[in-house]
């Protein structure tokens, strides 16, 4: 039970979609304990069940998630093929998961995302997440068993109207997505609140560097580039840069690491103070204004650094990557004052690029 002014958390699509996985494969009709990716259990309750599948109804808690409330379905079948061209291929045990997105769930039809043109937008940390509770309840202890999973959410289509996808180019529903399995809501005043007193705090017990991440996977590579710094000494900001910069020069570390990928940090060469995807989305045009020759290249048309890197060879883009990492370094150290800023620059996958 929560308490008075509490947030309550919910589960991700990736969950939704393990949980009904799981379900219909031990045929359990009431709730599912999942595991998560970071450890421990989820317990997730079943919407519906048949035969060969089951539903389970995606609850974002308190987040203002437009996904809240659709129903995401599984339907399993033993498989002996052939693929589509938008199906993912899991190994798990010594069996196959052939995971395709059905009814409601988008297709990328354009470059540069973290999932090849054609595939259907499921990401790779629920795919991940899936695999492992799947071989959890046993599927894949007969070697070479395959097994078709068919995944789809009610209403799908028209949900994804409201979010970022068309702008990316997935067409035709939402995305399965959920890297910790988990949504934690925030209030915005409330979390800005809170990331000024977490680097208050570090400060007021001897602390002299502290870092800041965007979100799961710059978390875990700031941790593991940086092994001096305490648990407590990484501050997750999601898009409050500005305030969290700003905090750590007032609390007067002496240090301030920030850790991001491309779309973040184009952002903060642009100079945005709150970089929310729908607040602030992408526009690529600008780096004209950084002096940036791209003569020839649509830009306007474009969403995604992902999208930009794929319309250039990688020596030229790593060129244009690292004249906007200066830019962004330089509008970070404005804000920070005193405070000396490291920018660490990583890829989708955790590598360290700058």
């Amino acid at each position: 039970m929560k308490t008075a002014g509490e947030l309550r958390s919910g589960f991700t699509t990736g969950s939704a979609m393990t949980a009904a996985a799981v379900a219909a494969y031990l045929d359990l009709r009431d709730r599912v304990a999942i595991l998560l990716p970071g450890g421990g259990t989820l317990d997730i309750p079943i919407a519906r069940r048949w035969p060969d599948g089951a539903a389970v109804v995606k609850d974002g808690g308190d987040d203002p998630d437009v996904t809240s409330g659709c129903e995401v379905a599984v339907t399993l079948c033993p498989f002996d093929g052939p693929e589509t061209e938008a199906d993912h291929v899991e190994p798990c045990g010594g069996g196959t998961l052939v995971v395709r997105g059905a009814a409601g769930v988008g297709r990328v039809t354009r470059p540069g995302l973290a999932l090849p043109v054609g595939k259907s937008s499921i990401n790779a940390g629920p795919r991940r997440m899936l695999a492992e509770n799947m071989a959890h309840a046993g599927f894949g202890r007969r070697e070479g068993e395959r097994l078709l999973l068919s995944v789809s959410v009610t209403g799908g289509e028209e949900i994804a109207r409201k979010t970022l996808n068309p702008s990316l180019g997935i067409e035709g529903g939402i995305s399965i997505l959920g890297h910790s399995g988990i949504v934690r809501p925030f209030s915005n005043a409330a979390y800005a609140r809170t990331i000024v007193l977490q680097l208050r705090s570090i400060a007021a017990n001897g602390g002299r560097m502290a870092a800041l991440t965007t979100g799961n996977r710059t978390t875990g590579a700031v941790r593991r580039d940086y092994p001096e710094l305490v648990p407590e000494g990484i501050v997750p900001i999601a898009d409050f840069i500005r305030i969290a910069v700003r905090a750590a020069a007032a609390a007067k570390l002496e240090t301030l690491v920030v850790g991001c990928m491309a779309g973040k940090l184009f952002k903060y060469a642009c100079g945005l103070w709150n970089t929310h995807a729908h607040r602030n989305r992408l526009m690529l045009s600008q780096l004209r204004d950084f002096g940036i020759g791209l003569d020839g290249l649509p830009l306007e048309e474009m969403e995604t650094m992902g999208e930009l890197a794929s319309r250039l060879t990688p020596e030229r883009y790593r060129e244009i990557l690292d004249a906007v990492y200066e830019r962004a370094r330089q509008v970070l150290q404005e804000w920070a004052g005193d405070t000396r800023i490291v920018l660490a620059l990583y890829d989708s996958e955790g590598r360290r690029l700058r």
